[in-house]
C-alpha cells in the first residue's frame, strides 16, 4: 500500500495547492491513501475528511500535523480525529513560543501517538534538526525522501535512520508544484483503513519510503554534511537520481521504553525497484 505521508495544501502557510488538486493528483498517480499534515493546523479536518469521503472514495485519507520545534520538524499523528485535533488542544504548546521538540514528542505519546523527524537535514528550516536527531529516543520514522531538499540531505537523513534502527517515510510535502505529488511515497505491507490503524502499522508495522519513477530531486544547498544541528558524523550517502526508484529502510517493531534504545532491525538500506499500486 503507497501511501503521501507529508501532503499539504493551502491551508498550510506557502502552500497554493488546494486539498482537491492534491487529492486528484494523487489518485492520478495511483497512491492509496494520503495523510495531511497541514503545518500547525489540523482545525479543518473534518473538511478534508469529508471533501475526500465525498469525492475521492478510492482514496484512503489521515490527518496528522506539521511542528517547527527548536529542534527541526516534526510530524505528529494521534489515532483519533478527535479534539485534539479539531479544537487544536495540541496548541497548549505552541501558541506562546516555538516548543521545543522532547515537549511535542511526550505529548504525541502521551496521546497514544507517533512522531516523525521531517527533513531533518534541511538547511533551510530555523533551528533545523542536524545530528540532534541522534538524541531523540520518541521517534517512530525519519522522513527520508522528499523533493523540499536535494539527494544529499535525504541521503543524510537515511543515514541517521539506518543508523538508529528507525522507519522511513516518503511524502510530497508540495508548495506549488502540484508535480511532487506521487514522486515520493510511504509502503505498507499491510493494508491501512483508518486513523488508529496508521498510527499502530507506524509504531509495529513494516514500512519504507520509496521513490516512484525517474525523480530530479532539487540541488543541494550546500555540498557537506550539516553541522548547524549537532556533531557531524557521518558520511554523505548516494544519490537518487536516475533510475527506476528507491526504497529507504525497513520500518517496524522498533518502538521500545521511552528511556530505552531501540533494536537495529530496520537498520539497513534497501535499494532497488520503485512501487506502484
Amino acid at each position: 500500500m503507497l501511501i503521501d505521508l507529508h501532503a499539504k495544501s493551502d491551508i498550510s502557510e506557502g502552500v497554493k495547492l488546494s486539498p482537491r488538486q492534491i487529492l486528484t493528483k494523487a489518485r492520478d498517480a495511483g497512491l492509496d491513501a494520503v495523510a495531511f499534515c497541514e503545518t500547525l493546523s489540523t482545525a479543518r479536518s473534518a473538511d478534508i475528511l469529508a471533501l475526500a469521503s465525498n469525492e475521492f472514495p478510492e482514496l484512503n485519507v489521515f490527518i496528522g500535523v506539521e511542528i517547527p520545534t527548536d529542534r527541526g520538524i516534526l510530524l505528529g499523528f494521534v489515532p483519533e480525529v478527535d479534539a485534539f485535533y479539531l479544537a487544536e488542544e495540541w496548541r497548549a504548546i505552541t501558541y506562546m513560543t516555538t516548543p521545543a521538540a522532547e515537549a511535542v514528542m511526550q505529548l504525541f505519546d502521551k496521546h497514544n501517538g507517533v512522531t516523525i523527524a521531517a527533513r531533518p537535514y534541511d538547511l533551510e528550516i530555523p533551528f533545523n534538526m542536524g545530528d540532534h536527531i541522534f538524541t531523540f529516543d520518541r521517534l517512530s520514522a525519519v522522513e527520508v525522501f522528499t523533493p523540499r531538499v536535494g539527494a544529499l540531505q535525504n541521503n543524510f537523513a537515511l543515514e541517521a535512520a539506518t543508523f538508529m534502527g528507525l522507519g522511513t517515510i516518503g511524502g510530497s510535502d508540495p508548495a506549488d508544484d502540484l508535480d511532487a505529488v506521487g514522486r515520493f511515497a510511504t509502503f505498507f505491507d499491510d493494508e491501512i483503513r483508518t486513523q488508529k490503524q496508521l498510527v499502530e502499522a507506524l509504531k509495529n508495522a513494516e514500512f519504507w519510503a520509496v521513490q516512484i519513477g525517474d525523480v530530479e530531486q532539487q540541488a543541494s544547498s550546500r555540498a557537506r554534511r550539516p553541522s548547524k544541528g549537532g556533531s557531524g558524523r557521518g558520511r554523505s550517502g548516494r544519490s537518487s537520481k536516475g533510475g527506476g526508484g528507491r526504497r529507504g529502510s525497513k520500518g517496524g517493531g522498533r518502538r521500545g521504553s521511552k528511556g530505552g534504545g531501540r533494536s537495529s532491525r530496520g537498520g539497513r538500506s534497501r535499494g532497488g525497484r520503485s512501487k506502484r499500486s
